[in-house]
C-alpha cells in the first residue's frame, strides 16, 4: 500500500466514524484508482467528486472533520461541493476547467448513465478546456440494468465526442500515470477504469 491509499484509507475510517451526510459511504475497492487520480493531479486543480470519493481531499490536507457535509465542499482544497445528481458533476467540472484550469472529475456508472454526462462531453469536445473525467465501471452482476442504460461504451463516446479517451487498469499506479499524462496534455480526457 502506498503513502496516498493508506492516507485516504485513514482518513475514510475517520470520516466515516464521525457520521458523515447522507451516510457513510465506503470507498471499498475505489480506495487504490482515487487515490491514483487526486496523486496525479496537482494541489491547485479543481476536484469534482461524488459523496462517497471527496474524502480524497485528505490527501491535500484537508481535515476530515471539513468534510461531513458533502453539499459545502472545501474551498481552500479545491474541493467542489457534491453535487445532488450524479451526472451534473460532469457539467460542473467542464465549467470549473474553463475558468481555472486543469480539473479532475470522478464518476461512477450511474452518472454515465444520465443526459448530464452526455452534454458535458459534447461540451468538453466543442470547447476543449483541460478536464479529466475518471469514470470507474466496475464489473457488475449479470442482473445489474447498467446495459440498459448505455447504449455505447463510454470511450467510444467520449472519442466520438472529440476528447482523448481510453481504458485504465483498477490500479492506484496506472490511473496516477494516466491522470499525470492527461494533465500534462491539457486536452479534455475520459479515462476509463474497470
Amino acid at each position: 500500500m502506498t503513502e496516498a491509499l493508506d492516507t485516504l484509507r485513514t482518513a475514510e475510517a475517520e470520516l466515516n466514524g464521525l457520521g458523515p451526510l447522507p451516510f457513510p459511504l465506503p470507498l471499498g475497492g475505489a480506495a487504490p484508482a482515487l487515490a491514483g487520480a487526486i496523486s496525479g493531479m496537482k494541489k491547485g486543480d479543481w476536484l469534482v467528486t461524488g459523496p462517497r470519493e471527496r474524502v480524497g481531499a485528505a490527501l491535500r490536507g484537508c481535515r476530515v472533520a471539513r468534510l461531513l457535509d458533502p453539499a459545502t465542499g472545501a474551498r481552500p482544497y479545491k474541493l467542489a461541493p457534491v453535487s445532488a445528481a450524479p451526472g451534473s458533476r460532469a457539467l460542473h467540472a467542464v465549467g470549473l476547467a474553463m475558468v481555472s484550469g486543469p480539473t479532475l472529475c470522478v464518476l461512477g456508472a450511474a452518472s454515465a448513465a444520465s443526459g448530464a454526462f452526455h452534454e458535458a462531453l459534447n461540451l468538453a469536445g466543442t470547447l476543449a478546456p483541460a478536464v479529466i473525467f475518471v469514470l470507474r465501471m466496475p464489473a457488475m452482476p449479470a442482473d445489474a440494468p447498467v446495459a440498459t442504460q448505455l447504449g455505447a461504451d463510454p470511450v467510444a463516446l467520449a472519442t466520438a465526442a472529440g476528447l482523448q479517451s481510453w481504458a485504465v487498469d483498477d490500479d492506484e499506479t496506472a490511473v496516477l500515470d494516466a491522470v499525470a499524462a492527461a494533465r500534462t496534455d491539457g486536452r479534455p480526457t475520459l479515462l476509463l477504469i474497470r
